[in-house]
Protein backbone atom coordinates (compact mmCIF):
# COMPACT_ATOMS: atom_id res chain seq x y z
CA UNK A 1 0.00 0.00 0.00
CA UNK A 2 2.86 2.65 0.91
CA UNK A 3 4.40 1.54 -2.00
CA UNK A 4 1.12 1.64 -4.46
CA UNK A 5 0.88 5.68 -3.30
CA UNK A 6 4.78 6.37 -3.45
CA UNK A 7 4.57 5.45 -7.24
CA UNK A 8 1.92 8.09 -7.35
CA UNK A 9 3.63 10.52 -5.72
CA UNK A 10 5.95 10.35 -8.23
CA UNK A 11 3.96 9.70 -11.67
CA UNK A 12 2.72 13.57 -10.13
CA UNK A 13 6.06 14.89 -10.15
CA UNK A 14 7.19 13.97 -13.00
CA UNK A 15 4.11 15.18 -14.96
CA UNK A 16 4.61 18.28 -12.98
CA UNK A 17 8.35 18.52 -14.17
CA UNK A 18 6.78 18.31 -17.62
CA UNK A 19 4.68 21.35 -17.41
CA UNK A 20 7.25 23.22 -15.76
CA UNK A 21 9.58 22.16 -18.66
CA UNK A 22 7.32 23.27 -21.33
CA UNK A 23 6.21 26.29 -20.08
CA UNK A 24 9.95 27.35 -19.98
CA UNK A 25 9.82 26.52 -23.26
CA UNK A 26 6.98 28.38 -25.12
CA UNK A 27 8.44 31.15 -22.70
CA UNK A 28 12.22 30.93 -24.02
CA UNK A 29 10.45 30.86 -28.28
CA UNK A 30 8.67 33.98 -27.33
CA UNK A 31 5.38 33.13 -27.97
CA UNK A 32 2.13 33.88 -26.39
CA UNK A 33 -1.67 32.85 -26.38
CA UNK A 34 -5.06 35.00 -26.07
CA UNK A 35 -8.51 34.86 -26.53
CA UNK A 36 -10.69 37.81 -26.25
CA UNK A 37 -14.42 37.88 -27.64
CA UNK A 38 -17.08 40.80 -27.61
CA UNK A 39 -20.20 41.45 -29.03
CA UNK A 40 -22.45 44.83 -29.91
CA UNK A 41 -25.21 46.29 -31.58
CA UNK A 42 -24.83 48.37 -35.35
CA UNK A 43 -28.04 50.96 -35.23
CA UNK A 44 -28.07 52.73 -39.20
CA UNK A 45 -28.08 56.20 -39.00
CA UNK A 46 -30.74 58.55 -38.50
CA UNK A 47 -29.27 61.42 -41.18
CA UNK A 48 -29.59 60.48 -44.97
CA UNK A 49 -26.65 60.54 -47.05
CA UNK A 50 -26.74 62.51 -50.35
CA UNK A 51 -24.48 63.26 -53.12
CA UNK A 52 -23.95 67.11 -53.63
CA UNK A 53 -24.94 69.42 -56.58
CA UNK A 54 -23.78 71.89 -58.60
CA UNK A 55 -26.02 74.41 -61.14
CA UNK A 56 -25.34 77.29 -62.47
CA UNK A 57 -28.38 79.23 -63.53
CA UNK A 58 -29.54 82.22 -65.30
CA UNK A 59 -32.91 83.61 -63.70
CA UNK A 60 -35.28 85.22 -65.62
CA UNK A 61 -34.07 84.89 -69.07
CA UNK A 62 -35.51 81.49 -71.35
CA UNK A 63 -35.65 78.62 -69.09
CA UNK A 64 -32.89 80.42 -66.69
CA UNK A 65 -30.27 77.71 -67.49
CA UNK A 66 -31.92 75.39 -65.20
CA UNK A 67 -30.10 71.77 -65.13
CA UNK A 68 -26.73 71.35 -67.12
CA UNK A 69 -25.57 73.32 -69.60
CA UNK A 70 -28.03 74.86 -72.07
CA UNK A 71 -28.50 78.26 -74.23
CA UNK A 72 -31.21 80.61 -73.49
CA UNK A 73 -31.65 83.87 -75.23
CA UNK A 74 -31.24 87.36 -73.95
CA UNK A 75 -33.88 89.27 -76.19
CA UNK A 76 -33.37 92.69 -74.52
CA UNK A 77 -29.83 93.24 -75.40
CA UNK A 78 -30.30 94.30 -79.03
CA UNK A 79 -28.51 96.64 -81.57
CA UNK A 80 -29.52 97.06 -84.71
CA UNK A 81 -29.06 100.06 -86.84
CA UNK A 82 -25.38 100.29 -85.06
CA UNK A 83 -23.07 103.38 -86.12
CA UNK A 84 -19.47 104.11 -84.98
CA UNK A 85 -20.16 104.88 -81.12
CA UNK A 86 -23.21 103.01 -80.47
CA UNK A 87 -23.65 100.40 -78.28
CA UNK A 88 -25.98 98.31 -75.96
CA UNK A 89 -25.79 96.39 -72.79
CA UNK A 90 -27.82 94.48 -70.20
CA UNK A 91 -27.47 93.27 -66.66
CA UNK A 92 -28.43 89.61 -65.64
CA UNK A 93 -28.39 87.93 -62.88
CA UNK A 94 -26.42 84.94 -62.30
CA UNK A 95 -27.31 81.82 -59.69
CA UNK A 96 -25.61 79.15 -58.03
CA UNK A 97 -28.54 76.60 -57.06
CA UNK A 98 -25.80 74.57 -55.85
CA UNK A 99 -24.62 72.82 -52.88
CA UNK A 100 -21.50 74.55 -52.09
CA UNK A 101 -19.53 77.86 -53.40
CA UNK A 102 -18.53 78.06 -57.33
CA UNK A 103 -16.10 79.84 -58.94
CA UNK A 104 -18.13 81.29 -62.61
CA UNK A 105 -16.15 83.07 -65.27
CA UNK A 106 -18.32 84.47 -68.45
CA UNK A 107 -16.31 84.46 -71.61
CA UNK A 108 -18.44 86.77 -74.23
CA UNK A 109 -17.42 86.09 -77.88
CA UNK A 110 -19.32 87.21 -81.72
CA UNK A 111 -20.90 84.71 -83.94
CA UNK A 112 -22.43 85.75 -87.90
CA UNK A 113 -20.53 87.99 -89.89
CA UNK A 114 -19.41 90.59 -86.69
CA UNK A 115 -15.78 91.29 -86.62
CA UNK A 116 -13.53 93.02 -84.23
CA UNK A 117 -14.87 96.07 -85.23
CA UNK A 118 -17.63 95.16 -82.68
CA UNK A 119 -16.55 95.21 -78.96
CA UNK A 120 -18.06 92.70 -77.18
CA UNK A 121 -17.96 92.46 -73.32
CA UNK A 122 -19.01 90.95 -70.06
CA UNK A 123 -18.11 92.17 -66.17
CA UNK A 124 -19.84 90.90 -62.67
CA UNK A 125 -20.85 93.76 -60.71
CA UNK A 126 -20.70 96.39 -63.42
CA UNK A 127 -23.16 99.28 -63.90
CA UNK A 128 -25.40 99.36 -67.26
CA UNK A 129 -25.26 102.64 -68.12
CA UNK A 130 -27.75 101.59 -71.32
CA UNK A 131 -24.77 102.15 -74.01
CA UNK A 132 -22.61 100.15 -72.30
CA UNK A 133 -20.54 98.58 -68.79
CA UNK A 134 -18.55 100.82 -66.10
CA UNK A 135 -16.41 99.34 -63.39
CA UNK A 136 -16.90 96.03 -62.30
CA UNK A 137 -14.61 93.16 -61.32
CA UNK A 138 -14.09 91.03 -64.34
CA UNK A 139 -15.09 88.38 -65.90
CA UNK A 140 -14.64 85.39 -63.18
CA UNK A 141 -16.65 85.99 -59.76
CA UNK A 142 -17.15 83.45 -56.69
CA UNK A 143 -20.86 82.76 -55.92
CA UNK A 144 -22.01 81.56 -52.68
CA UNK A 145 -24.32 78.60 -51.94
CA UNK A 146 -28.19 79.93 -52.94
CA UNK A 147 -26.22 83.03 -53.95
CA UNK A 148 -26.30 85.04 -57.09
CA UNK A 149 -23.98 87.65 -58.47
CA UNK A 150 -25.00 90.57 -61.39
CA UNK A 151 -23.15 90.29 -64.92
CA UNK A 152 -23.65 93.20 -67.47
CA UNK A 153 -23.25 92.50 -70.78
CA UNK A 154 -22.54 95.11 -73.28
CA UNK A 155 -21.91 94.93 -77.23
CA UNK A 156 -20.56 98.20 -79.31
CA UNK A 157 -19.59 99.40 -82.57
CA UNK A 158 -16.14 101.03 -82.51
CA UNK A 159 -15.85 104.82 -83.19
CA UNK A 160 -13.24 104.13 -85.63
CA UNK A 161 -15.34 101.17 -87.30
CA UNK A 162 -14.58 101.56 -90.93
CA UNK A 163 -17.24 101.84 -93.92
CA UNK A 164 -16.85 98.37 -94.39
CA UNK A 165 -18.61 97.64 -91.21
CA UNK A 166 -22.11 98.76 -92.69
CA UNK A 167 -24.66 96.07 -92.64
CA UNK A 168 -22.58 93.69 -90.57
CA UNK A 169 -25.06 91.27 -88.57
CA UNK A 170 -25.07 88.40 -85.62
CA UNK A 171 -24.87 88.05 -82.48
CA UNK A 172 -23.08 88.08 -78.92
CA UNK A 173 -22.60 85.26 -76.98
CA UNK A 174 -21.28 84.85 -73.42
CA UNK A 175 -20.40 81.15 -72.44
CA UNK A 176 -20.84 80.67 -68.93
CA UNK A 177 -18.30 77.93 -67.47
CA UNK A 178 -18.79 77.17 -63.20
CA UNK A 179 -16.26 75.01 -61.26
CA UNK A 180 -16.68 73.74 -57.72
CA UNK A 181 -13.42 73.93 -56.05
CA UNK A 182 -11.91 70.68 -54.55
CA UNK A 183 -13.76 68.44 -57.20
CA UNK A 184 -13.45 68.40 -60.86
CA UNK A 185 -17.34 69.37 -60.90
CA UNK A 186 -18.21 71.52 -63.83
CA UNK A 187 -21.24 73.11 -65.37
CA UNK A 188 -21.93 75.47 -68.06
CA UNK A 189 -24.29 77.65 -69.94
CA UNK A 190 -24.56 80.04 -72.85
CA UNK A 191 -26.15 82.83 -72.92
CA UNK A 192 -26.66 84.41 -76.40
CA UNK A 193 -27.88 88.58 -77.33
CA UNK A 194 -30.73 89.47 -79.46
CA UNK A 195 -30.12 90.63 -83.06
CA UNK A 196 -27.29 92.55 -82.93
CA UNK A 197 -26.00 94.73 -86.88
CA UNK A 198 -24.70 97.81 -88.10
CA UNK A 199 -26.93 100.56 -89.77
CA UNK A 200 -25.99 101.08 -93.92
CA UNK A 201 -25.71 104.41 -95.54
CA UNK A 202 -28.59 104.29 -98.39
CA UNK A 203 -27.46 104.90 -101.78
CA UNK A 204 -29.25 107.87 -103.94
CA UNK A 205 -31.46 106.84 -106.96
CA UNK A 206 -30.06 109.25 -109.85
CA UNK A 207 -32.01 110.31 -112.33
CA UNK A 208 -31.29 112.66 -116.09
CA UNK A 209 -32.51 116.15 -115.29
CA UNK A 210 -33.25 119.00 -117.56
CA UNK A 211 -31.12 119.12 -120.82
CA UNK A 212 -29.77 122.43 -121.95
CA UNK A 213 -27.12 123.84 -124.29
CA UNK A 214 -23.94 122.07 -123.41
CA UNK A 215 -25.44 120.98 -120.38
CA UNK A 216 -26.99 117.98 -118.71
CA UNK A 217 -28.53 118.28 -114.82
CA UNK A 218 -28.48 115.27 -112.85
CA UNK A 219 -31.13 114.86 -110.17
CA UNK A 220 -31.07 112.23 -107.12
CA UNK A 221 -33.36 111.20 -104.03
CA UNK A 222 -32.54 112.27 -100.74
CA UNK A 223 -30.45 110.18 -98.08
CA UNK A 224 -31.78 111.20 -94.98
CA UNK A 225 -28.97 110.13 -92.85
CA UNK A 226 -26.46 111.47 -95.41
CA UNK A 227 -24.09 114.30 -94.40
CA UNK A 228 -22.59 115.03 -98.11
CA UNK A 229 -22.74 113.56 -101.36
CA UNK A 230 -20.11 112.28 -103.92
CA UNK A 231 -21.05 112.81 -107.17
CA UNK A 232 -18.50 111.60 -110.11
CA UNK A 233 -18.72 112.02 -113.49
CA UNK A 234 -16.98 112.16 -116.89
CA UNK A 235 -15.38 109.42 -118.83
CA UNK A 236 -13.83 106.53 -117.24
CA UNK A 237 -10.20 106.89 -117.85
CA UNK A 238 -10.53 110.79 -116.40
CA UNK A 239 -13.46 111.03 -113.78
CA UNK A 240 -14.13 113.83 -111.78
CA UNK A 241 -15.85 114.24 -108.17
CA UNK A 242 -16.91 116.53 -106.06
CA UNK A 243 -18.68 117.08 -102.77
CA UNK A 244 -22.27 118.74 -102.65
CA UNK A 245 -23.97 119.32 -98.91
CA UNK A 246 -26.70 117.67 -97.66
CA UNK A 247 -30.25 119.56 -98.59
CA UNK A 248 -28.98 119.78 -102.34
CA UNK A 249 -29.64 117.05 -104.90
CA UNK A 250 -28.84 118.59 -107.76
CA UNK A 251 -25.72 119.04 -109.95
CA UNK A 252 -25.48 120.75 -113.59
CA UNK A 253 -22.60 118.61 -115.91
CA UNK A 254 -20.81 121.30 -118.15
CA UNK A 255 -18.17 120.87 -121.09
CA UNK A 256 -17.98 118.36 -124.20
CA UNK A 257 -18.24 115.08 -123.35
CA UNK A 258 -18.76 111.69 -125.31
CA UNK A 259 -20.97 108.61 -123.46
CA UNK A 260 -19.64 109.72 -120.58
CA UNK A 261 -21.01 108.39 -116.93
CA UNK A 262 -22.40 110.02 -113.97
CA UNK A 263 -22.94 108.38 -110.87
CA UNK A 264 -23.77 109.30 -106.80
CA UNK A 265 -23.20 107.75 -103.46
CA UNK A 266 -24.41 109.15 -99.78
CA UNK A 267 -21.79 110.08 -97.21
CA UNK A 268 -22.36 109.57 -93.67
CA UNK A 269 -19.20 111.94 -91.58
CA UNK A 270 -18.65 111.07 -87.83
CA UNK A 271 -16.13 111.98 -85.22
CA UNK A 272 -13.49 109.46 -86.55
CA UNK A 273 -14.74 108.16 -89.39
CA UNK A 274 -16.88 108.37 -92.80
CA UNK A 275 -18.92 106.04 -93.80
CA UNK A 276 -20.41 106.04 -97.48
CA UNK A 277 -22.89 104.22 -99.46
CA UNK A 278 -22.19 101.97 -102.45
CA UNK A 279 -22.79 104.12 -105.91
CA UNK A 280 -25.86 104.43 -107.23
CA UNK A 281 -26.72 103.11 -110.93
CA UNK A 282 -25.03 105.03 -113.68
CA UNK A 283 -26.07 107.36 -116.21
CA UNK A 284 -24.49 108.18 -119.48
CA UNK A 285 -24.44 111.33 -121.09
CA UNK A 286 -22.90 113.26 -124.16
CA UNK A 287 -22.56 116.80 -124.58
CA UNK A 288 -21.23 118.70 -127.87
CA UNK A 289 -20.97 122.15 -128.64
CA UNK A 290 -24.07 124.02 -129.64
CA UNK A 291 -26.17 120.97 -129.15
CA UNK A 292 -28.65 120.12 -126.26
CA UNK A 293 -26.90 117.52 -124.08
CA UNK A 294 -28.29 114.15 -123.74
CA UNK A 295 -28.77 111.35 -121.05
CA UNK A 296 -29.71 108.48 -120.49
Amino acid sequence: MADREGRRRGVRGVAALVVVALGCVFASAGIAWAWWQASGTATAPTTRVTAGTLDVQAPGVGTGLVGRGGTVTLSALTLTAAVPGSGASEVVTVRNAGSRPISVTATPGRTGSLTTAFGVSASFGATDTGTGCSAGTGGTTTIPVRGTATLCLAVAVAATAPSTTQGLSGTMSVALAASMPGTSWTDTGTIVSGAVGAATVPAPTLSCGALGLVSVTFNWTAVTSATRYQFTFGPAATPTTVQVPAGTTTYQVTGVATNATARVRAERVFPSVTWTSVASSARTYSIALGLIGTCA
